[in-house]
């Protein structure tokens, strides 16, 4: 990965997210119209067990990663953003509370609805009820169209949960700094050294390393990874094998998206990952100068941090006797 395409984030609660190889900075808009940033140590699990680096190892590793990262950030600037308000901020517990159950929410909705609605949409004669239950994951060639209808069922209420959330306002706001954080991103990949709101406002708000694409393109492989084992009968092996075949399918998701990024000029890259280019004009959307100034000051930050540009000159401070009142002038 080249210096310049060391760089990534998130969109949080009023700001954006910004990791480089080293350190991390998530800025966000207080309500005073101000800018605060938090920074942070990228630690990394594939820099403790280094065998983790390894391809198509090291995808899960980066989805625990993003993931803890991004709860971290995510809650530091839900906290940002309720600062001054008279309600009690949520505790710690809340706040993981809430995470488990949307995840519990999220597993059920995504992994396991879809599994048991394909094996009862006339597809009961294709499911494997061998008593042996390993036995029932052995691959055939009835099993394959039941696990591609699987498939695209969770792609469907993918698409179909980004477009209802994305009705709500804030959500909205949230999607307009995801876009932000794309161009400033894009902007540095393509050799702007002076991050400017005009120098980055003209770049895409798409980016083919997006999270969204990672997400899509993980339900794509599983359709062809599931594909290629046995359609279980009985429901508890069959969302097993899901689970255990997810480190596989996340590693092969990554390394694609890791490619398309590398080599944005492939066609046949560019196919594979397209659909989660088209999806990220859901999860995107125009931001405002304000909401790119700030992803800019993230971006900014690492840079600084990690030794790549100068810091920007502090400005002199405004010295209150200097300036004249008209009673005075």
């Amino acid at each position: 990965m080249s210096q310049r395409t060391a760089y990534g984030g998130q969109a949080v609660i009023e700001g954006v997210m910004i990791r480089g190889k080293e350190r991390v900075a998530t800025a966000v808009r207080l309500k005073d119209g101000s800018i605060t940033i938090r920074h942070d140590n990228a630690e990394m699990i594939v820099q403790r067990h280094r065998w983790l680096g390894l391809a198509f190892l090291r995808g899960t590793p980066a989805l625990i990663d993003s993931m803890r990262l991004g709860y971290r950030t995510l809650m530091w600037s839900a906290d940002q953003a309720m600062e001054g308000e008279q309600q009690q901020k949520p505790s710690p517990w809340q706040y993981a509370l809430s995470i488990a159950i949307a995840l519990i929410i999220g597993i059920g909705f995504f992994g396991m609805f879809p599994a048991y609605l394909a094996k009862y949409l006339g597809m009961q004669h294709a499911t494997n009820n061998n008593p042996i239950w390993y036995l029932q994951l052995v691959p055939s060639r009835e099993a394959i169209l039941p696990n591609i209808i699987e498939g695209l069922i969770r792609v469907v209420l993918l698409v179909g949960y980004i477009g209802l959330i994305g009705i709500g306002k804030e959500i909205k706001r949230v999607f307009a700094y995801h876009g932000a954080e794309h161009k400033v991103v894009n902007a540095w990949e393509q050799g702007v050294t002076d991050l400017t709101v005009e120098s980055t406002r003209k770049y895409s708000r798409i980016h083919p390393r997006c999270g969204t694409s990672f997400i899509f393109l993980v339900f794509v492989v599983g359709i062809m990874v599931h594909a290629l084992i046995g359609f279980a009968e009985n429901d508890v092996v069959r969302m097993l094998s899901r689970i255990v075949l997810l480190p596989i399918v996340a590693g092969i998701a990554y390394e694609l998206i890791r490619l398309a990024g590398r080599f944005r000029n492939s066609f046949m890259l560019y196919l594979l990952v397209w659909p989660g280019l088209l999806l990220q004009r859901m999860t995107t959307a125009e931001p405002t100068d304000d909401q790119v100034e700030v992803a800019i000051a993230a971006m900014r930050s690492v840079l600084e941090e990690e030794g790549v540009i100068e810091p920007a000159p502090q400005a002199e401070p405004v010295v209150a006797e200097a300036i004249l009142s008209p009673a005075n002038s």
